[in-house]
């Protein structure tokens, strides 16, 4: 049978989805919704047409009275076609009407005047003759006898009154056709892939976003929240849905523009900044909205999508992220997408990237050029965050050290204790609301890393214990001012005798074991 399948016709054997996207190779990602969307055949109105001109387009709309339709509708649907081309030039024009043709017809003839409202549209002749008969607009009430009965009227002229007016005499008319209603569609989303294609029925199985060069902040914060590929549609509303994973995130001013349907925008400021939204109807351009990207293909994943939905999303261009990987599969990447990497730091091709410049997908676009910063695979070390236990903390740390938008982050020394702690930078700003969560109870172990919470003056100061101690926390803190936010793994006599060694202004590389 056949499908429309991601935009494109498709002729498939099978009829059960999940059968059908294995049979294509679709792309598709577990657990995402699929958009299925029947298509009813486009029809034309028999009831609205439209009149088409060099100086413009009007409309007439077909009157439903029984006394019309009894000689003049039917007529009218049988020869409109010939009041166009050939026929179809200005014939007549006086103060009260505009008169299209002539053309000949077998109307009966009638005498006497009749009452014409303002914009009526009907037959009439010339000199009572039914082979000069002319299709005619009233352009003011007035009566006259033009040959024809009332039951000669057919409707209104609607729209482009002002075009009509204008017209002379020899003036042509290009074109009257019926006006074709949309075709009208229906759909639903779904993820279960047993259910059964009818033929001719569009299945969309991702969304794809084209990103918006006017906004590179903003298309690197979708970019980030979109890493695995997933949009998670956490709220709808009749105009947008809307992702909150990244809400709380600062972004400059970029492209505060029109939000058309399938545009792309992200909050700016205030307490929704970093919120994304997806539109499903136009909305007016705002200054707390940044747009920066347009849905070119799979809005219907959009359209009918739920909260608590996933949908597949692929972007143009690809995130150029390649923070986490080895020097030599960062270089692989490039190499595929025709850009030039240069090595710095270590060049090793086991060396571990984590850092890059430029460091925005956009701006790699243009200039076309990346600079890869690598360390040794033994600098950056895995941890275990806690979420369940200080999700608030866990947001802070991700927050501070890039993580939020990037596989490895990094923390700058503030001061060290040999063999005891070591403190990191933090921001006592950001740290404002960091309630008291996950504290120490008997120990302290070493290798867990805790934040000073709002309790305490030095609020945001990050700190890991090189020892155990039943008194102090990470940061030095008591128990109650130092929130436990992770743990890092294998924490090695080479590691300690590594952090032990660290000076102010030193970095070290962190990264969330998979």
């Amino acid at each position: 049978m056949k499908i429309i399948f991601n935009g494109e016709p498709r002729e498939v054997r099978s009829k059960r989805l999940g059968d059908i996207i294995e049979e294509l190779g679709g792309a598709y990602r577990e657990g995402g919704i699929i958009a299925v969307i029947s298509e009813k055949k486009r029809e034309e109105l028999e009831n609205e047409f439209s009149l088409k001109t060099a100086k413009g387009e009007a409309k007439i709309k077909i009157v439903r009275e029984k006394e019309a339709e009894a000689e003049a509708v039917p007529l009218f649907h049988e020869v409109y076609k010939r009041f166009y081309n050939e026929g179809g030039r200005i014939g007549w024009v006086s103060e009260d009407i505009t008169a299209i043709g002539p053309i000949g017809t077998n109307l009966s003839v009638e005498k006497s005047e009749h009452k014409y409202k303002k914009w009526d549209v009907f037959f009439g002749f010339g000199g009572f003759d039914p082979s000069m008969t002319y299709l005619m607009i009233s352009k003011r009430e007035h009566e006259a006898a033009y040959g024809t009965g009332t039951d000669a009227v057919i409707g209104k002229l609607t729209r482009g009154r002002s075009i009509v007016s204008d017209l002379r005499e020899g003036d042509t008319i290009e074109e009257i056709s019926p006006i074709e209603t949309k075709a009208e569609r229906s759909g639903f989303v779904t993820s279960d892939l047993n259910i059964e294609i009818e033929e001719w029925q569009e299945i969309f199985t991702f969304a794809k976003v084209k990103l918006l060069r006017e906004a590179p902040m903003s298309s690197e914060h979708f970019l980030s929240l979109t890493r695995e590929g997933v949009f998670h549609v956490d709220a709808r509303s009749h105009t947008y849905l809307t992702s909150e994973s990244l809400k709380g995130l600062s972004l400059p001013v970029e492209n505060i523009h029109y939000r058309s349907k399938y545009y792309l925008s992200v909050r700016n400021k205030g307490t929704e900044k970093g919120k994304i939204y997806a539109y499903k109807e136009s909305r007016l351009p705002h200054p707390s909205h940044n747009v920066f990207g347009e849905i070119i293909q799979g809005g219907e994943l959009i359209d009918y999508a739920k909260s608590g939905d996933t949908i597949y999303t692929l972007t143009e261009p690809k995130w150029m992220m390649v923070v986490g990987k080895t020097q030599k599969k960062a270089e692989e990447f490039f190499e595929r997408e025709h850009i030039e990497q240069v090595r710095e730091g270590d060049k090793d091709d086991n060396a571990v990237v984590v850092d890059q410049e430029p460091a925005l997908t956009l701006d790699i676009m243009e200039t076309r050029t990346v600079k890869t910063v690598g360390v040794e695979e033994e600098k950056v070390l895995d941890m275990t965050l806690f979420y369940k236990e200080a999700p608030k903390t866990v947001w802070y740390f991700k927050k501070i050290t890039g993580l939020i938008n990037r596989p490895i982050g990094y923390l700058k020394v503030h001061f060290t204790v040999p063999g005891t702690l070591v403190l990191f930078q933090g921001n006592e700003n950001e740290a404002g609301t960091l309630v008291p969560e996950n504290l120490p109870k008997e120990e302290v172990k070493k290798g867990m890393l805790g934040v000073t919470n709002m309790s305490r003056s030095n609020r945001g100061m990050m700190g890991i214990r090189l020892e155990d101690s039943k008194e102090y926390g990470p940061t030095g803190e008591t128990f109650d001012g130092a929130n436990i936010v992770l743990s890092i793994l294998s924490l090695s006599p080479s590691t300690v005798s590594f952090l032990s060694k660290l000076k102010e202004g030193n970095m070290i590389y962190v990264k969330e074991k998979v």
